[in-house]
């Protein structure tokens, strides 16, 4: 097997192992909002309760390091694992751990970035987000499009982070004002599992409304946003 062909089967392998941690990391999401939704059972919500008060800082420990996995792996929205994070441990614990997750996450793309260069995205990012943020390359006005892009719902957040750490912003500057733009919709999601969890239907309802259609308006915004900077850098061209 010539050297070729040995690297195009360790890339493919790698990203085979990443997909299966992205499904698996999936399935527990899916399995974790199930679970919440359950929580309307009294009975349930009891048990729940005492089972989580029995892991101690290990259910915790848990959450934390599914968080990390969901920004390193880039695969998998992370609303759903905010509002586990408010069912399990309340608005401030929860957006917390989140926010601790999320930043060591971060430092983790930028090491790998910095140290692979654009062969690390290849791993993680699809093809299509690479060409679609290829603006990226001006450095202009970096900080103004964090704040933008992550303040949006449903743009790729995940995948963002690892073209970010390409661009010349430094990881302290990004690092905050990502979490920062982050922060609107993730209080929302904590908010709306810890609503579920108290039995309070109705505001956990009109939250998840909220949701929906912010995120609704969040991927209108997001194209409009793309075509002004794809327009902008043709311009430059």
């Amino acid at each position: 097997m010539n050297r070729i062909s040995k690297d195009k089967l360790r890339k493919y392998l790698r990203r085979t192992v990443f997909a299966l941690l992205g499904l698996g990391l999936a399935a527990v999401t899916v399995g974790g909002i199930w679970g919440v939704l359950a929580l309307q059972n009294p009975d349930y919500l009891e048990a729940f309760q005492n089972y989580i008060a029995s892991l101690g800082i290990a259910g915790w420990l848990v959450l934390l390091v599914i968080q990390y996995l969901q920004i390193v792996i880039a695969f998998v929205p992370g609303g759903p694992i905010q509002m586990i994070a408010g069912a399990l441990f309340g608005p401030l614990i929860g957006m917390l751990t989140c926010l601790l997750g999320i930043a060591v996450a971060t430092a983790t793309v930028f090491s790998l970035v910095k140290r692979f260069g654009r062969e690390a995205l290849f791993y993680f990012v699809d093809e299509k987000d690479i060409v679609k943020y290829s603006f990226f390359s001006n450095p202009r006005g970096l900080e103004r499009l964090v704040l933008l892009l992550f303040f949006i719902p449903g743009t790729p957040k995940d995948a963002l982070t690892y073209l970010f750490a390409l661009t010349p912003i430094p990881f302290r500057r990004f690092a905050f004002l990502s979490m920062l733009a982050r922060m609107p919709a993730m209080l929302t999601s904590v908010l709306a599992g810890d609503s579920v969890v108290n039995g309070e239907w109705r505001k956990a309802g009109l939250l998840f409304l909220g949701i929906s259609a912010v995120a609704l308006g969040g991927f209108f915004l997001h194209q409009k946003v793309l075509q002004r900077y794809r327009k902008a850098e043709q311009e430059a061209g």
